[in-house]
């Protein structure tokens, strides 16, 4: 393609430097070998202001250097976008959308295929808690579908697989539901041990704290048992029961006798009987 600009300017400017490049070597070195100082730290102090006077010059004749060529340039650049650049691009980015849209409906295509394969085999391995997400199955345009569904067929082998080992396990519900979260066997089965064992030792600590409790309870009674034994012996001891005295009564017997005396005598006879408490005919 022929040049489209031709600079003349910078190679003269770079000639021009290199030749003002020699006397600034001098000075800087003639600079650089002065010693300081009290006597001369003065002339010291003059030098460098010179110095530093010549290079802002330099830098202001240098930056007008650069506005006067990037003027013309920026103008350049300006019509170079509209008429070559904003083309080009517009170009590309009509081509890139028409290539993205086709390799997206490539691809889609093939991960629905690869997904209907997925669904079949599960379905015809009795396998219904997973879906095509989880299988992690990167789905690219380079990718052959072969590839791809051997991946697939991988996945649900791993769950058959898993699930027969799961089925010799003692706890294998619990052990199946932990799998379905995670579809990790080994965590599963792992997880249910250690949520077994844990229940094992709290049972065990309610066992004992039970047991402790009764004994507790029992000992508790035993002393109040005691006690009260210990009250009533000690009340009975205090309290004398006198059994109430039974008189003997003699045998009742009777005799018979005729009394001959006088009236007087014997109405003396009948009031010794009375008073005797005698029971008489």
């Amino acid at each position: 393609m022929k040049d489209l600009i031709i600079v003349k300017q910078l190679p003269q400017i770079e000639e021009h430097l290199k030749e003002l490049s020699v006397e600034i070597d001098k000075k800087v070195e003639s600079a650089k070998s002065l010693v300081c100082t009290e006597e001369s730290v003065k002339t010291i102090k003059q030098v460098r202001a010179d110095l530093n006077k010549e290079f802002k010059e330099l830098e202001t004749q240098r930056k007008s250097v650069k506005e006067q060529i990037l003027t013309p340039y920026m103008q350049f650049e300006e019509v170079y976008k509209v008429y070559i650049s904003d083309k080009y691009k517009s170009a590309d980015v009509d081509l890139k959308t028409k290539i993205d849209n086709t390799e997206n409906e490539l691809k889609a295509q093939k991960e629905q295929e690869i997904k209907d394969y997925f669904e079949e085999y599960k379905i015809a391995n009795n396998i219904d808690f997973v879906n095509f997400k989880q299988a992690n199955i990167n789905v690219t345009l380079t990718a052959s579908k072969k590839s791809l569904k051997e991946q697939a067929k991988k996945f649900i082998d791993e769950i058959i697989d898993d699930l027969q080992l799961i089925e010799t396990q003692e706890c294998k519900e619990e052990i199946l539901v932990e799998y379905k979260q995670n579809l990790n066997v080994s965590r599963a089965i792992q997880d249910v041990a250690n949520r077994h064992k844990l229940l094992e030792e709290e049972k065990r600590k309610q066992e004992e704290l039970k047991n402790k409790q009764l004994e507790e309870a029992q000992r508790q009674a035993d002393i109040s048992i005691k006690e009260q034994e210990i009250a009533t012996k000690n009340a009975l001891d205090d309290f004398v029961i006198e059994a109430p005295k039974v008189e003997e009564q003699e045998e009742i017997l009777v005799l018979k006798f005729t009394v001959k005396g006088t009236k007087t005598k014997l109405k003396e006879l009948k009031n010794f009987l009375d008073e005797g408490g005698y029971d008489y005919e």
